[in-house]
């Protein structure tokens, strides 16, 4: 009888720590994470690095018994943005160099939504994919009517040098938004893309994540969404520079592409 009660009170100890051990291992793990990020615009004339911050919370659903698969979401603050790449000013009569410009550095405030799938290579090591969507704040940085893409380079049109009837031009162009500095008249707000890395986890609960971003979204597709326009009374001289334009204009896209870093903590 002794022996039966035994084996019975060691089964439910078995059992007990079954289930403790399997409720620890389906709980949702929340977390914080902080770190830093090389970003820039991709795609018609790249722009350069520039570093900058991200900071977030996580949260982490298991789906699977032994964690081998989980789904992660976070809100992440993320600062973005770019250094203004050099570009030659040409002299068309000549096809020669005149001097070398450089664009204005641009700043972008984000909050994003990531949402990866994790798999747990091991107890210590994750592998994840996903996407996020991602809503500008905010926006620092004068827009420029020369900014470097493929089509920019018809805009030395505007400069004085070239163009006789400068004011008619200028005045058409700050009309049409190119010459505007409200971010709202050329930044679109809405990001998506595509997001991979992996994590390391240490026993302390910190960890240390690496992350790559690549935008779907076209930053400057309002202002890339070029209409033509007219100058009332223009000579004759400046009609045709405004035709050249109207023709010519073919915009690529620009794109957000992120490089971060965070560390992190699971309570």
């Amino acid at each position: 009888m002794k022996k039966i009660l035994l084996s019975i009170a060691f089964l439910g100890l078995l059992t007990t720590n079954s289930f403790a051990q399997r409720n620890h291992r389906n709980l949702i793990e929340t977390g914080i994470k902080v770190g830093g990020n090389m970003s820039r615009l991709t795609g018609g004339n790249t722009q350069e690095f520039k570093p900058g911050l991200q900071i977030g919370g996580t949260i982490e659903v298991p789906l699977s018994f032994y964690k081998k698969f989980a789904v992660q979401a976070e809100l992440q603050y993320a600062v973005q943005g770019y250094k203004g790449a050099e570009y030659d000013q040409i002299d068309i009569a000549t096809d020669k160099v005149t001097e070398t410009m450089k664009l204005e550095d641009v700043t972008m405030h984000y909050m994003y939504l990531p949402v990866t799938f994790k798999y747990y290579a091991g107890k210590k090591f994750s592998i994840e994919l996903g996407g996020q969507i991602g809503y500008m704040l905010d926006a620092k940085g004068q827009f420029d009517a020369n900014k470097y893409n493929t089509a920019r380079e018809y805009l030395y049109l505007t400069d004085p040098r070239y163009v006789a009837s400068y004011s008619q031009l200028d005045k058409a162009l700050f009309e049409a938004g190119y010459r505007s500095k409200d971010p709202d008249d050329f930044y679109e707000k809405l990001d998506y893309g595509i997001t991979a890395g992996f994590s390391y986890y240490m026993e302390s609960g910190f960890f240390l994540n690496f992350r790559y971003y690549m935008g779907l979204q076209d930053v400057y597709k309002i202002d890339n969404d070029y209409q033509k326009f007219t100058i009332p009374d223009a000579t004759d001289d400046l009609l045709r520079e405004v035709n050249y334009m109207n023709d010519n204009f073919k915009f690529a896209p620009l794109t957000n592409t992120s490089v971060q870093i965070s560390v992190g903590y699971k309570f």
